[in-house]
């Protein structure tokens, strides 16, 4: 499975939490996704039992480069994403996760 760079990168700000404000003026977002460092990114993978550990390199980039790893796993079909990249998303999006506000469907990736 194949995903554009630039949506993958997007999708490496949200990991790593590089959106929003902590303390938001008027115009700025909030951070609703919390902000990794390079060891809280390894421990991210490692809580999604892959092991993954961040090399020290631009976060976003990296995320974005794991990512598509990730989707070059193999999977069933062209319509259901790889099981890890679909567990990373269940993880990212769980309202037990601090500063995930978002209303959350919770069919399973793919379903």
């Amino acid at each position: 499975m194949k995903f554009r760079r630039h949506n993958v990168e997007d999708l490496g700000d949200l990991v790593c939490g590089n959106l929003g404000s902590d303390t938001p003026t008027a115009g700025e977002e909030p951070r609703y996704f919390r902000y990794r460092s390079s060891s809280y990114l390894t421990r991210f993978f490692d809580e999604l039992g892959t092991d993954w550990v961040h090399d020290g390199s631009t976060r976003r980039h990296w995320v974005a480069d794991v990512l598509n790893e990730m989707l070059a796993e193999p999977h069933d079909g062209p319509t259901h994403p790889p099981e890890g990249f679909c567990r990373l998303i269940d993880h990212l999006m769980s309202p037990s996760t601090p500063r995930t506000k978002a209303r959350i469907d919770r069919t399973p990736c793919g379903s």
